[in-house]
């Protein structure tokens, strides 16, 4: 045999050995040959809450935190990324370790129980406004309100006839006071608009999103809103008192109701430093205050003439 005919039989074998060896190697690598299937994920990371938070708070890092739970127990709208929920305000009440969805976002204007968010000492109490007084109905739960009252003051005096009789001396005159201060809302009862004005279909959530139902539109259709709050016993007392009045001067004249709702801004529940900063805790969580009462003037003709510069009424003499 020629040098040349062996040296190409050489290179064959040695060609062979290679194609064996590398057929070994992809069938022994896992993903060669036939595939094993990848098994489902059983567990995967949504976000909790890592305290207890308070119905109406904004959410910051600090009250956030993700954990691993089995794939079947977390909720449908869970959310599995903590920057998805920062900045968001959460309308109930969430206890440490509790799944955040994005529904906590959201209010559907029904309240189911407001039981377990009645402070200590306190009582609930439901008062309802419209459009006009309540804020387009926009009052939600966690909110903190004031409480306003107008009504009409008849002056009276004594019958010179009867000691026993009281007169009218004059008309009655509107007075309007702020009465109460630093109200908590425990929670809000929306009933269907009365023009059959209903809210709009919630267009599609990205990724899956699930998004809870929205209150109905605050279009100028008379809405009413039920707003409960948190009171003691002599502010549910003032409340009722002012309640009674409404009621008398719907049947006498038709009046508008003599009670309103005042919303105050979250800002003014949350500490700050000289830079105006908000203080934070040792966990991180912003440091809540109560702001202190605000002594008002109450209004009558009388305030806004002399206060307010309101030019009083005269008589055109020809």
């Amino acid at each position: 045999m020629k040098r040349s005919n062996r040296l190409i039989l050489l290179i064959g074998v040695l060609l062979a050995a290679v194609a064996f060896v590398g057929v070994i190697m992809i069938s022994s690598t896992p993903g060669g040959g036939a595939a094993t299937p990848t098994p489902p994920p059983t567990t995967e990371k949504v976000v909790v809450a890592n305290l207890d938070i308070p119905a109406g708070t904004k959410l910051t890092a600090a009250m956030l935190k993700t954990q691993e739970i089995p794939i079947l127990a977390a909720g449908p709208d869970a959310i599995l990324d903590t920057s998805q929920a920062i900045g968001k305000r959460v309308f109930r009440a969430v206890t440490a370790g509790e799944q955040i969805g994005f529904s906590y976002f959201t209010e559907s204007g029904a309240a189911v129980s407001v039981t377990d968010s009645i402070p200590k000492g306190l009582r609930a109490m439901a008062v309802q406004v419209d459009q006009v007084t309540g804020v387009g109905t926009l009052i939600h739960t966690g909110d903190n309100v004031d409480v306003i009252i107008g009504l009409k003051i008849q002056l009276t005096g004594v019958d010179p006839a009867n000691k026993n009789n009281a007169v009218p001396l004059g008309q009655a005159g509107d007075s309007v006071k702020l009465i109460l201060q630093n109200l908590q809302v425990l929670g809000t009862e929306l009933p269907p608009p009365v023009s059959g004005n209903t809210a709009p279909t919630p267009a599609p959530a990205a990724s899956g999103q699930v998004v809870a139902p929205q209150q109905a539109g605050t279009n100028l259709t008379g809405q009413n809103e039920i707003v409960i709050v948190a009171v003691t016993a002599n502010q549910a007392e003032v409340i009722r008192w002012a309640q009674l009045d409404a009621i008398r001067a719907a049947a006498q004249d038709g009046g508008l109701t003599s009670i309103a709702v005042v919303l105050r801004s979250p800002k003014d529940y949350i500490a700050v430093d000289a830079s105006g900063s908000p203080v934070l805790d040792s966990s991180g969580v912003p440091v809540t205050v109560v702001p202190p009462l605000e002594k008002t003037d109450g209004v009558i003709l009388k305030t806004l003439i002399e206060k307010y510069g309101v030019l009083p009424p005269e008589i055109l003499i020809k």
